[in-house]
């Protein structure tokens, strides 16, 4: 369940859809040798209206994270772990 930002510096509290931004990364656990596992999840993280307008959720090398929003489009285009971002309010 989203209950905040996905922006650790951030605490404001998901409330509605229409505000912010929703991103759907399809995520895949790493085996401790390294290799990427077989199996693969979505999840769903949240950025409120102010950090969306800077910044977007990316999954890279076994983590999820937030960068700025040059760096991250950069990545998405490149990176189909990215599948859909949500349009902002």
């Amino acid at each position: 369940m989203l209950s905040k930002c996905a922006n650790p510096t951030c605490s404001a509290g998901f409330r509605y859809l229409r505000q912010g931004r929703i991103f759907n990364l399809e995520v895949s656990p790493i085996c401790p040798n390294g290799d990427v596992q077989v199996s693969h999840k979505i999840e769903h993280f949240w950025l409120c209206d102010s950090c969306a307008g800077v910044m977007e959720v990316v999954w890279e090398n076994g983590v999820v994270s937030t960068q700025p929003l040059r760096a991250a489009r950069a990545k998405a285009k490149s990176d189909p772990k990215v599948l859909a971002m949500g349009a902002s309010s």
